[in-house]
């Protein structure tokens, strides 16, 4: 976040809220399609590589998410695993933007984080609620 608040403060690119907005937009994109893998390629605790299956949309890496709701490939404790990790990566990436967005309020003479959460958590939003009904679903015995 603190290279971030760089990018804001010095680029000459970068001085306005629309491409700032821009710049966490993709960022938060960026993180959802991460997460996608990651969740997707969860095994034993480890990240392996899973088949890739064609003709997948874009977002989702092309990976094959039927991985899911087949128990004996990733058993549903372990995908609860990964699925609070996804959860943990929104908490703490929201609470850095709070915490930078306070930090620079004491300091007025800085450019401040006047940006929308609504579009720049706003995909993550509903990324997280999707995360945490799978988590309800495979935690249901």
């Amino acid at each position: 976040m603190n290279s971030i608040k760089m990018i804001h403060t010095v680029a000459r690119y970068y001085n306005t809220d629309e491409r700032m907005t821009g710049l966490f937009v993709k960022i938060t994109n960026q993180m959802i399609i991460n997460c996608k893998q990651y969740i997707l390629t969860f095994k034993d605790g480890i990240n392996a590589d899973m088949p890739k299956k064609t003709g997948r949309k874009k977002d989702t890496g092309g990976l094959d998410d039927s991985i899911l709701w087949d128990h004996s490939k990733i058993p549903h404790d372990e995908l609860i695993v990964a699925l609070r990790a996804c959860l943990q990566l929104h908490e703490t990436y929201v609470h850095q933007y709070e915490f930078t967005k306070k930090r620079l309020e004491h300091m007025p003479k800085t450019k401040q984080f006047d940006f929308s959460p609504t579009k720049i958590f706003g995909r993550f939003d509903l990324f997280k609620r999707r995360v945490s009904k799978l988590i309800d679903l495979f935690s249901t015995k």
